[in-house]
């Protein structure tokens, strides 16, 4: 009898357990403030124009950008590898990079491109260290994604202006 009365208070307990098992840890991806932005993103290209994204250099002084990597996706969860920023690539003070994206395997194996249904991407420093990251909208062929002005708010515009200062 006594044994039966444990069963029954277990089974009475029962709804009281909890069944959700443990979900892995997943940190969040920090973004470590910087002089060098994601500045505007072009999604929309074509074969003569291809797909690009436009790096500023906010600091009144010469970045190298040796070491920097550019990746959306793919590259954050290890699918396919990131772009590196070609090494000794220097933007001036208050200058423009310009990385050319639909890049094929055969050529660099990022294979790197831009959704033009718009999608996260993220830059890191030579360290490792993620410095940028946006999420882009989805553009029509006569737009891009714009920081306005340069370094500031994302925007989606019509003044394209591929490796100079945004309207």
């Amino acid at each position: 009898m006594k044994n039966y009365l444990y069963l029954i208070l277990l089974v009475a307990l029962l709804p009281f357990v909890s069944c959700d098992r443990p979900e892995p840890f997943v940190a969040p991806i920090v973004v470590e403030p910087t002089v060098i932005k994601i500045n505007e993103i072009y999604s929309r290209g074509v074969t003569t124009d291809p797909d690009w994204i436009e790096i500023y250099n906010a600091s009144s002084f010469p970045v190298t950008l040796t070491g920097y990597k550019i990746y959306d996706i793919g590259g954050q969860g290890g699918t396919k590898p990131k772009l590196s920023i070609p090494a000794g690539t220097t933007i001036p003070a208050k200058g423009y990079f310009v990385i050319v994206t639909d890049i094929l395997t055969t050529i660099d194996p990022a294979g790197f491109g831009l959704s033009s249904a718009g999608e996260e991407m993220w830059m890191e420093d030579a360290s490792g260290k993620v410095i940028d990251d946006v999420t882009f909208l989805a553009m029509d062929v006569a737009q891009s994604y714009s920081r306005i002005p340069d370094g500031g708010t994302w925007a989606l515009t019509s003044s394209i202006t591929k490796g100079a200062a945004n309207k």
